[in-house]
């Protein structure tokens, strides 16, 4: 009788419309959807860091094998022929002329003694090796004249090729730096695909959907490693070149694509974790990236194309996967194909119960504040809306304070500053794959730590201890010194300044780790929830080709602050940070918890509470 209760409860429980969902948990189900949709967030961080390790050999391949550097090449062949000739005649010339005097030693020897036979046979070879010469340079001259002759001959020659040689590096140093310009351009297309990326997900989110868009923008990514893989045996940079732009798009839709299918499949318990599922495989592509990419592994000339081709395995595995065994997501499915059963079959699998009546209601009312569920917001009305201004302002200083908080910066210096402490070059590799390694056990522990203590905690505290951070690695990077220092104001002098490469290094991992549970996943999940399914597409698509400029700024300017400014660049980074986060604390609400509505109002409410404020502040004046 206990058992009949029992089951009573349980299918009460399953179908009872107020049962609480918030007790919503992980199911295989999702756990596997996630992983499979977050391939795509592993193709894109495997990509950032894949061309690092083979970096110079890529270098070489551009030099050695562009075809608009053929006619150095041809000119370097011809001028090394030459080369050879003038080696080969010089030899021969020595050869001959010493033969030449040990028989002028002999024919003397003989002219000066009585054997007649000897010398007259001696007169004849001169006078046969006489008229070869008359034969052969149309000029009458004796052995020695001929002699004479060729030395200036092939000192003339030694002078125009010596010319060549001058006129020959000249032309080596120009396609030198062409190779570099076309080098930045590799990294560059990079970023501007995913700019067109990430402006364009917008259009396939709004005609494809969200599957269809993520196994659309995975064949990107399969073009590209064909193109890539190819280009090693045809020897053509273009197709490495072209490939770096397919990668690139792949990359900006990924960005928008993968937060937007994961938001939308999540619970509202779960949606901090999920959300971070895609920045922690994007570390996760950066790590095996920089493993693969070790010497002994395929970072090597010989096995460079595997290296890079590498995302077509998670991309056609997770193409497969997701075509097969998931589904649409559930607002997708209500609110753009007013499919409701498709929609609760797709919950029933990812919540694995039975009732998910709530899970319905929620969408619907979602799709009701809408007021136009089937419309999609357009740019222009983005920009325009009163409501939505407040929640794309605070995303897109997310997104901008993402980029310009100087990860970029950190990675750059990594390797000097690991030179700098005595780390030996050869072990170098994996001190830098120590940061990955940090890097993504802190994405790790952002996963725990979200749906705990907020979004806005993770983003606030974080960012303050970078601040300091940065202030101290400068001050670390002005003393690192294998000599000597003294440190002014204190007078301390200390036997060996490596000690501030040490420190250096701590700070590094303090940023990587600060960065990898706040700016590194938050600004991604944050623009999936402070805006409605009709604005998502448009809002992603504005916030991600924001981060990408952003991107784009560094990888043109970066470099050159970095040689004017020097260490002191990363106080330009703090500055960047410390405005960030006033904004944070003023504007930016916590998500954790709520639904799409109750943050919106939240961010409008803000802007009316100040709004009154000034009135009342006016008002005030005015009186006065």
């Amino acid at each position: 009788m206990g058992f009949e209760n029992d089951n009573e409860q349980i299918y009460k429980n399953l179908t009872d419309s107020k049962t609480p969902k918030t007790n919503d948990k992980w199911t295989l189900y999702l756990v596997l959807c996630v992983l499979t949709v977050t391939s795509a967030s592993f193709q894109f961080g495997y990509n950032i860091s894949s061309m690092n390790s083979p970096a110079q050999i890529l270098n070489d391949f551009i030099f050695n094998h562009t075809f608009l550097f053929q006619e150095y090449f041809d000119k370097k062949a011809l001028f090394e022929l030459n080369e050879g000739w003038l080696i080969g005649n010089k030899t021969k010339y020595e050869d001959e002329k010493y033969k030449y005097e040990e028989r002028q030693v002999e024919y003397l020897e003989t002219y000066y003694n009585n054997d007649e036979e000897k010398r007259a046979r001696m007169d004849k070879e001169k006078a046969e090796k006489e008229e070869l010469i008359r034969q052969k340079y149309n000029k009458s001259m004796t052995v020695d004249e001929l002699f004479e002759y060729l030395k200036v001959v092939l000192e003339n020659k030694t002078n125009l090729l010596e010319e060549k040689r001058v006129l020959l590096e000249n032309g080596r140093q120009r396609v030198l730096k062409a190779t570099d310009y076309l080098w930045i351009i590799t990294n560059c297309l990079f970023v501007v695909g995913g700019m067109l990326g990430a402006f364009t997900s917008k259009y396939v989110l709004d005609i494809l959907g969200r599957k269809k868009g993520i196994l659309f923008h995975n064949l990107f990514s399969i073009s590209a490693s064909i193109l890539v893989f190819v280009s090693y045996y045809v020897k053509s940079p273009i197709c490495l070149i072209i490939s770096r732009l397919l990668f690139g798009i792949q990359g900006g839709m990924s960005c928008s694509l993968i937060p937007t299918y994961l938001s939308e499949i999540s619970p509202a318990a779960l949606r901090g974790q999920t959300g971070v599922a895609h920045q922690l495989c994007l570390t996760f592509g950066i790590l095996i990236a920089q493993i693969l990419g070790f010497r002994q592994i395929l970072g090597n000339i010989e096995k460079w194309n595997y290296l890079l081709a590498f995302p077509i395995v998670p991309a056609v595995v997770g193409s497969l996967a997701l075509l097969i065994f998931f589904p649409e997501t559930p607002k997708a499915l209500l609110i753009t194909k007013d499919d409701k059963e498709s929609a609760r079959k797709a919950l029933q699998l990812l919540r694995n119960r039975i009732n998910v009546n709530s899970d319905l209601d929620e969408i619907e009312n979602e799709s009701k504040s809408s007021n136009q569920s089937q419309d999609s917001v357009s740019f222009g009305k983005l920009l325009t809306s009163s409501k939505l201004r407040w929640p794309l302002i605070t995303s897109l200083v997310l997104q901008m304070a993402q980029q310009l908080c100087g990860i970029n910066a950190i990675f750059f210096y990594s390797e000097s500053i690991f030179k700098n402490s005595g780390i030996d070059a050869n072990f170098i590799q994996y001190a830098v794959l120590a940061t990955g390694l940090v890097n993504f056990i802190a994405t790790i522990v952002c996963t725990q730590l979200i749906d705990r203590l907020g979004r806005k905690p993770l983003l606030v505290f974080p960012m303050i201890v970078i601040i300091v951070n940065f202030i101290l690695l400068t001050t670390f990077l002005k003393f690192q010194s294998p000599d000597e220092v003294l440190i002014p104001f204190l007078n301390i002098k200390l036997e060996n300044g490596r000690i501030f490469s040490y420190l250096s290094i701590v700070c590094i991992a303090i940023f990587i780790v600060c960065f990898a549970i706040g700016l590194g996943p938050i600004p991604f999940i944050y623009v999936t929830e402070v805006f409605r399914q009709n604005a998502r597409g448009s809002a992603l698509a504005l916030c991600m080709l924001t981060n990408w400029l952003a991107n784009l700024f560094l990888t043109l300017f970066f470099p050159i602050l970095a040689q004017i400014l020097k260490h002191y660049v990363f106080i330009i980074f703090a500055v960047i940070v410390f405005f960030s986060v006033v904004i944070i604390i003023v504007k930016v609400p916590e998500t954790k918890g709520r639904s799409t509505e109750e943050i919106i109002n939240k961010l409008n409410k803000n802007k009316s509470n100040n709004y009154e404020k000034s009135e009342r502040l006016m008002s005030s004046y005015t009186k006065a």
